[in-house]
């Protein structure tokens, strides 16, 4: 604009008749109302009597290859412009972009019919700005399914539109979402394989790298098992850990988990042992927990109010299986726990934290030199390493141990575990593996304990 403007004062200037005198319409005043011009400032397609010109097909495939960037930047300037024209709501028209949306799979009589949207003709700038949001929002890239002659069998390289990508999202990012979907979610060669082993059913694979499926070596397959590849950051936003696996295993949750149980652990002798757990936080030492309960052959594990959920991700990682080998209850509040003790039963309580403490009628012993054979039962109580067994825990005990002549002592202990080097406490599966191990001694004949 001011360089027109001083090109007309130069010509102006002039006294030189020869000089081509200017029209009317370019003098300074009509240029400048002609460039500050609302009809002028309007976008394409907002001008009465307009119509948009289609373009010519003139461009070359090296034009068509144009930086992604470079039109992110052009589109949101020219939709930063559109904000400011009146009856132009962009997030009305946004709602009519075809993509994916984020609502909830409904069966054929969970479906309820909605009334039409009323249906509104839209004008020519409407229509310009509507392509413009699909171009911007919908992703055009596709699934595509293809066929590993090495490995002899058909994946899919999953895109981000895709329903799958959405309810695999979901699976990984919400416990709430497995539980009601009926799913487990197993991330890591290993655990895939302990899956499998323990008789639960494969529903799919996602992987980063088509070569970790070689590693997983299931003969023979399983059936109507999908392959899904997603890219390396994906696998990365989906993982519990710090350093994905590269692979994480789909399994539909068996519908009678107790059958399943029972099978896994028929070849191993039960010890008449319950292991109760009170406020183990830490989902990695809950599931370490399982795995000594179910190395020891327990007779099932009972988690009260303030423990990490059991089929919590990194609990199963921690549990490496045994969540499929011994019967896990709870978590329950604590006034449900004498309905999994039985009558006569011995309790034993794991906790360090003072010494000679003999609250409530317990009698304090180190943990090789209670005689754990001498009841029917044993109900082994372990708490967390910072808190410890809750006093709430003892009181009850000191209920459950009362008969009509009084309390029996004998049948309560405090079981120590002596420590040196001015350690004050021990890792809530390694005390409890210490304790585990000695009942198991003690409670199995020597041929059987071996």
């Amino acid at each position: 604009m001011f360089r027109t403007w001083k090109v007309i004062r130069y010509c102006a200037g002039k006294s030189d008749p020869t000089v081509v005198q200017l029209p009317r319409c370019f003098s300074v005043v009509n240029c400048a109302q002609q460039k500050l011009s609302t009809a002028l400032l309007a976008p394409r397609g907002s001008r009465a009597g307009e119509q948009p010109q289609p373009a010519a097909d003139s461009t070359t495939p090296d034009q068509l290859t144009v930086n992604r960037s470079a039109e992110l930047a052009a589109e949101d300037e020219l939709l930063d412009n559109r904000k400011n024209i009146p009856n132009l709501n962009l997030s009305e028209l946004l709602k009519d972009v075809p993509r994916t949306k984020l609502v909830r799979r409904m069966g054929d009589d969970e479906r309820v019919k909605k009334p039409p949207k009323p249906t509104h003709k839209k004008t020519a700038i409407e229509k310009d700005t509507l392509q413009i949001l699909q171009h911007r929002y919908q992703d055009r890239s596709e699934s595509e399914e293809r066929y590993d002659k090495v490995l002899k069998l058909r994946y899919t390289i999953l895109q981000s539109n895709d329903d799958r990508h959405r309810d695999l999202m979901a699976l990984m990012g919400s416990r709430k979402c497995r539980e009601r979907e009926k799913r487990l979610v197993l991330e890591g060669r290993r655990l895939i394989v302990d899956g499998c082993a323990a008789g639960l059913q494969l529903e799919a694979i996602v992987t980063s790298d088509l070569k970790l499926l070689s590693d997983l070596q299931m003969k023979p397959r399983p059936r109507d098992c999908s392959y899904l590849l997603v890219t390396r950051q994906t696998m990365m936003e989906w993982s519990s850990l710090t350093t994905s696996p590269g692979l994480i295993g789909i399994f539909a949750e068996p519908p009678n988990l107790t059958e399943v149980i029972a099978k896994n652990a028929a070849s191993s002798r039960r010890l008449p042992l319950t292991v109760v757990c009170d406020n183990i936080r830490e989902p990695n030492n809950l599931g370490s927990v399982i795995r000594s309960c179910a190395a020891v052959s327990a007779q099932e594990i009972v988690l009260l109010k303030g423990c990490a959920h059991p089929w919590d991700l990194k609990c199963l990682r921690g549990g490496a299986g045994a969540h499929f080998r011994i019967p896990i209850h709870g978590p329950m509040e604590l006034y449900q726990l004498p309905e999994h003790t039985r009558t006569g039963s011995m309790f034993v309580l794991a906790d360090n934290k003072r010494t000679n403490d003999e609250r409530e009628g317990f009698l304090w012993r180190h943990y090789d030199r209670i005689d754990y054979g001498s009841a029917d039962h044993v109900v082994l109580v372990i708490g967390g390493e910072t808190y410890g067994v809750s006093d709430d825990i003892r009181k009850l005990v000191h209920q459950l141990t009362k008969t009509n002549d009084g309390y029996v002592n004998d049948r309560k202990f405090v079981a120590h575990i002596p420590l040196a080097n001015g350690v004050e406490s021990l890792n809530t599966a390694s005390a409890l593996s210490i304790i585990l191990y000695e009942m198991r001694r003690s409670l199995l004949p020597a041929n059987e304990a071996s």
